[in-house]
């Protein structure tokens, strides 16, 4: 009975130290792929793009959505449709700036590090304009096609490396 105390103590202790240090360890020996693509659930995609836009009742269709993230970079692509009005709130509420869209922006704002799937396609909107703006230290990129109802967005988080002293 007299060594009971210290080995439950030494158990809880030694149990303490583990859950620590394994998150730690597992990091150290199967670092998490970066840059891995991973492909958002569409419900909860619509459901992100609704509070996004300021429009739960929005009513987003046929979403698709994919996010890559590193230690210095998140992007997210989303393909949607969705009534006007809720992009131009959107527009409107993070202060957008209009923009002309060249071959050259589609290249480095829409298609670089673009997510291998099929469903990205933006230049398939046919659009010769574009919306640009920073909400919160996201980087938004918007094409919307109004007749057809259907946007691209593209938004990127830039981490700042951490300073040393």
């Amino acid at each position: 009975m007299k060594y009971l105390l210290p080995f439950v103590m030494t158990i809880t202790i030694l149990a303490g130290i583990t859950l620590a240090a394994t998150p730690f360890l597992l990091d150290y020996f199967f670092p998490i792929k970066e840059n891995v693509i991973r492909d958002a659930d569409s419900e909860a995609a619509e459901d992100a793009l609704g509070r996004w836009f300021i429009s739960p009742d929005a009513n987003f269709m046929k979403v698709e959505a994919a996010r890559q993230q590193s230690k210095i970079r998140s992007t997210s692509w989303f393909i949607f449709q969705v009534k006007r009005n809720a992009v131009e709130r959107f527009i409107t509420a993070k202060k957008l700036e209009q923009l002309e869209l060249t071959d050259e922006i589609l290249n480095t704002i829409f298609y670089a590090n673009n997510p291998p799937r099929e469903w990205w396609h933006p230049k398939a909107l046919t659009r010769s304009s574009y919306f640009q703006g920073i909400d919160q230290g996201r980087k938004l990129a918007l094409i919307y096609n109004a007749e057809t109802k259907q946007g691209a967005l593209v938004t990127t988080i830039e981490q700042k490396p951490a300073e040393t002293r």
